[in-house]
């Protein structure tokens, strides 16, 4: 069941990304997606293979919805939260666009929980929605140093 309802929130995610109206171009949105994969990536192998805060399902169905979870769902919405909003909006909106879009990410955390497809030790909710945020903020980090990388080759 948690396989189902992760495929369908995945490609629901990956539908409206790609039907909205984006203030981003194409290679933004990939440059934040790869980054962000790659911190996911990292810090699931850190907090479940090393320091054994989180443990995931062996049920091989259970362990591919956490799979589609942290290599889709998670990169993909945050692009999605960022892009919810236009660039030239006040910063209270952007916050809010945050704070928003990481409360639905720990929702689906929740429900991965609820189907025990991750098991908490030393770990909680607070701690996700924590990493979410920092997620976001790595994503505005990243756009920022990616547009004033290309603005300054332009100008070479």
């Amino acid at each position: 069941m948690a396989l189902s309802i992760i495929l369908y929130l995945a490609w629901l995610i990956i539908t409206i990304l790609y039907a909205m109206k984006k203030p981003f171009s194409k290679i933004e949105i990939s440059a934040i997606i790869f980054f962000i994969f790659i911190i996911d990536i990292n810090r699931s192998w850190i907090t479940n293979d090393e320091l054994k805060y989180i443990t995931y399902s062996k049920v091989p169905l259970n362990y591919t919805a956490y799979i589609i979870h942290r290599t889709f769902i998670t990169p993909v919405f945050i692009v999605l939260g960022m892009s919810s909003i236009p660039r030239n909006s006040t910063v209270l909106k952007k916050i809010s666009a945050i704070l928003i879009s990481s409360f639905v990410l720990v929702l689906i955390r929740i429900v991965l929980l609820k189907f025990d497809v991750v098991y908490f030790h030393q770990w909680n909710l607070f701690y996700d929605y924590l990493y979410y945020v920092l997620l976001h903020l790595l994503g505005y980090f990243i756009l920022n140093c990616y547009n004033s990388l290309v603005l300054k080759g332009a100008k070479n």
